[in-house]
Parts: structure tokens; sequence; C-alpha cells
């Protein structure tokens, strides 16, 4: 399992359990993210998207891992697709939670779907600086900054803390130097789209290897990207499906239709 960007495995505690109960689950935090090792990236977002791809592989190797089924979320789901795209040999199954990263930017403005208004409140006080300086910048008052922007993580959390666990989390995650996250910045432009979208590349996935995306049908990513998939893969297999109820953090939104959808595909598989 990948965690997207800002995030680590914490944010997975409402489907670990559930997920391995009949099979090995490995997880891990992104290099440069929660408490993995903090190098410099690439300035260039091709050269990042490598370094990312490049670690993925180095822990599979170190896990002895020889083949798995690779779920990703958000920017994981974009560098799942990118690793499956160099190794597709190590990948069985490739699982794309709201992926973040596959459109390509349109060219009429009026055809962008808005972001969520709080990555563009964040987007108009940082301009060109890494995209969580602020919270670093806020210093002890980070956690407060992190509840007053995404209040929303408290509530998905909630079965499993009532104080500011999750809140304290992100921020801990965040408060490092931003190596993964300049990596990040490296990867997209304005707003967070893709300099290098993975809809200009995914039809080079191996043919042979099974898709299945996984949309919150409330999330601000653009859904349609599933049946462009599907129209880039003839021939393949792609499934897409959207869990009601659920936004762009479908794991924790609606966790239990998500484990059991994941379930579902990994029973597949085995």
């Amino acid at each position: 399992m990948v965690h997207g960007f800002g995030g680590g495995i914490g944010l997975w505690i409402l489907n670990l359990d559930s997920l391995s109960q009949r099979r090995p689950l490995h997880a891990f935090d992104l290099l440069g993210f929660g408490r993995s090792s903090r190098p410099p990236f690439p300035r260039d977002a091709q050269g990042a998207e490598e370094e990312f791809v490049n670690s993925i592989e180095a822990w599979r190797r170190e896990m002895g891992i020889p083949s798995m089924i690779l779920l990703g979320h958000s920017l994981g789901g974009f560098l799942a697709a990118s690793y499956s795209l160099q190794y597709p040999e190590r990948v069985k199954h490739l699982i794309l939670v709201d992926p973040w990263g596959f459109p390509m930017r349109p060219s009429d403005p009026a055809q962008i779907r808005a972001p969520p208004t709080w990555i563009k409140a964040v987007a108009t006080v940082l301009g060109r600086s890494n995209p969580l300086a602020v919270l670093r910048a806020a210093g002890p008052w980070g956690p407060g900054l992190v509840q007053r922007f995404r209040p929303d993580f408290k509530q998905k959390f909630a079965d499993f803390f009532d104080d500011d666990t999750i809140s304290e989390y992100i921020y801990h995650c965040n408060a490092q130097t931003p190596s993964g996250e300049a990596g990040f910045k490296a990867m997209s432009e304005a707003f967070g789209w893709a300099r290098r979208p993975m809809l200009e590349r995914i039809h080079l996935v191996r043919r042979d290897l099974p898709i299945t995306l996984i949309y919150g049908a409330n999330s601000w990513i653009d859904t349609s990207t599933g049946e462009k998939v599907k129209i880039l893969r003839p021939g393949s297999y792609v499934c897409d499906m959207a869990i009601p109820g659920a936004s762009h953090h479908v794991y924790a939104d609606q966790p239990h239709a998500f484990n059991a959808a994941v379930a579902e595909i990994c029973d597949s598989v085995d």
C-alpha cells in the first residue's frame, strides 16, 4: 500500500487489520515522507518520479517480495502506475485509489475542475514555496493549522482517536525537511496538475497487467479517468468503481466498503 502526498502509513489504520486477515500486507512511508529518509530530489519532473520509483523497487528487493498486488492512493497511485510501467513483472494487479496526476491539463480554463478550497488557499499563501511550508513556518501552532484546514481528518478517524492524534501525526509527518514534498513540487504545476500526466503513458503498461481504479463518488479528482484508461487499454482488464459517500480519502471516508472492495480484488488474484 502506497500512501499519498503528505501522508504516511499511519493513515491506513482503518484498513490494516481487515486487509491483512487472509494475506501478508505491506505498507511503507514513501521516500521523503513520514519516517523515511529525506534525501534531496532531482528538480526535474522525470528525475523526481524516477527517484520515487527506484526507492519503491529498492524496498521490494530488500523485503524479498517476488511480486505483489500494488495499491496506491493519490500521489501513491501515480507512483504505483509509474512503477508498473518500469517493473511490470513485479505487479500482479494494480489498484489505483483516487489517483493523482492522470489527466492532461485542459487548455480551456472552463474545463478545469476546481480543487478544494483548502488547496487553493494554501497555493495562494505559499506561491512558489514547497506545498506544506506553511506547516513548518507555524512551528508549535502547526497541528492547530492542520485541524483548521482539515477538520475532516479528525472526524474520519474518530473511531480510533477522540483527541488531536491525527492532526499531530500529519503535522509531524510534514514538519521535517521537505524532501518528498520537493519531489512532488518538481512533478507538478499549477494547483497540482502533473507535468508528465499518466494518461499519456498508461497504454504502455503491459497488456496482461490488470488495473482497477477505485474512486470516491464525491471526490474532487476527475473520476472519468477510469473510462479513459479503458479506452486507452483495449483488450486489457480495466475496472473502475466509485464508492458512495466517499471523497478523495476513500479508505478513511468509507473504510468498510473500501476494505471489502480491495479484499475482493485480492481474492480474485490469489
